[in-house]
């Protein structure tokens, strides 16, 4: 499905691209309206609408350039995860190598694809308070609406925000902060400075609070609808993320544990028992992380799983094989005929060590020790042998590094704990200088966007 929710936005695609707002997905012809598209000058007028606009949130996570691709494989290559072995060397290329310049055409459409979620979202949210039918499930509709804007922008901090130490810092950057839809030149297009990391984390967590007073324990779409189980995780994971560690802890423990959780983590995407909220792709709505990781014929083998992840294994952990093969692929995402591998945007076992860690920060080691082992058991491990909260820690983030492999996590956990030197840079096993440079932490600003604000817009450092 491609559900624009704005014709005009769809004719005036190159200036909202200058502007961070652009429609990677959606080059439609002009004058035509297809029957799945909402002209902006008609707006919401039906809960059968607003349905339809929701769908179009979730769809532009499912976008190529965002959740559909770029996001994990940027993540995780930058990372030294997984390794570049094809001939995108232009954009994965340079990624791996942490050499990525402001002109780099993976850093514009992934920012421009996380503004175009965040715009439908805000579309939605204003056209959906103009609904007075009763039986519009309003309140719900717009908590969902507002898990995925949040979302967005905890992405759009994680790669483009904070400081080159973190997050959490008071001199922290961030991003522009637009909470209203963009649909008609004039005011609304003008540019938009960045706000401060502290303003777009306190519009993250309002969105997040909002979702959980307002989201029910389960949705009609399972695990691939937002739920409060799912926008209590993401605020324990944004909390993490910002050193509250305290924090972090009070709303990891409210996760409702998934049944099942204990057994052998062997799952794929498509199987995966601890999912609590997924992306879901169809052979109709594809993506294509088995297509850049699998060998022709059903894809190109673009990635390697990197020697760094595949040493960090132990002995007998379970997922070593699912991480990475013997043929040097992964078998979280196999679908290579189809291309409709689910996507984890949360799962329990990152709960549990989210719980982990914040415990073993605030300094509970029983419970930080006791949530660790959880995860240490379902990969055929021995219980840790860690005793103080600096061992449980390491432990942990060892852990979190193959438990959310090919998930797009291990760059962030990297910034948010300073250790992108220490781990990457010189005398590292990777050995590429750019990850000594630290404004390198932070990725630039897309260049057109700077440019065309007319200095409106300030680049990250040094970029």
């Amino acid at each position: 499905m491609q559900l624009t929710l704005l014709r005009q936005l769809a004719t005036r695609s190159a200036l909202l691209l200058s502007l961070g707002l652009g429609l990677a997905a959606c080059d439609k012809a002009l004058n035509v309206e297809p029957q799945n598209n909402i002209s902006s000058d008609k707006g919401f007028s039906t809960k059968e609408d607003a349905a339809a606009g929701l769908l179009g949130c979730y769809d532009g996570l499912q976008n190529t350039n965002y959740y559909g691709a770029s996001f994990p494989a940027d993540v995780d290559l930058i990372s030294n995860n997984i390794v570049e072995v094809g001939t995108y060397n232009t954009t994965y290329g340079v990624l791996s190598q942490n050499q990525l310049a402001a002109d780099n055409g993976e850093v514009a459409t992934l920012w421009s694809s996380m503004y175009d979620v965040i715009n439908r979202c805000n579309f939605l949210l204003q056209e959906s308070d103009k609904i007075t039918d009763a039986a519009f499930p309003k309140l719900v509709t717009q908590a969902e609406a507002r898990t995925i804007r949040a979302l967005c922008y905890m992405n759009l901090l994680s790669l483009y925000g904070g400081t080159t130490q973190g997050y959490g810092y008071a001199d922290g950057a961030g991003v522009p902060l637009r909470l209203t839809p963009t649909f008609a030149i004039g005011t609304q297009t003008a540019p938009l400075a960045r706000s401060t990391e502290a303003e777009v984390a306190a519009a993250i967590r309002s969105d997040l609070d909002f979702a959980i007073t307002n989201l029910g324990a389960t949705a009609a779409g399972g695990s691939t609808r937002a739920t409060k189980g799912a926008a209590i995780a993401l605020r324990a994971r944004f909390e993490l993320r910002m050193r509250q560690y305290a924090d972090a802890l009070k709303y990891a423990q409210q996760v409702p544990a998934v049944a099942g959780f204990s057994g052998a983590a062997l799952a794929t995407s498509t199987s995966t028992p601890d999912a609590i909220w997924q992306l879901a792709f169809s052979s109709t709505d594809t993506n294509l992380y088995a297509f850049l990781w699998y060998p022709a014929p059903g894809g190109r083998n673009e990635f390697d799983p990197s020697p760094s992840l595949i040493s960090a294994h132990t002995t007998g952990d379970l997922r070593l094989p699912i991480n990475a093969t013997s043929t040097g692929t992964t078998l979280k995402y196999t679908r290579t005929s189809t291309r409709d591998d689910f996507f984890n945007i949360v799962r329990y076992a990152e709960v549990v060590l989210t719980t982990a860690e914040a415990a073993a920060q605030t300094g509970d080691l029983s419970t930080a020790t006791t949530q660790l082992n959880i995860i240490r058991k379902r990969a055929g491990l021995a219980n840790t042998s860690a005793i103080t909260a600096a061992d449980l820690v390491t432990d942990i983030l060892r852990q979190r590094r193959l438990e959310l492999a090919h998930e797009g996590h291990y760059w962030i956990d990297l910034r948010r704990t300073n250790t992108v030197q220490s781990t990457l840079g010189t005398g590292s096993a990777t050995n590429q200088n750019a990850y000594d440079q630290t404004y390198r932490n932070l990725f630039p600003l897309p260049k057109r966007d700077v440019d065309l604000a007319g200095g409106v817009l300030k680049q990250n450092p040094n970029f």
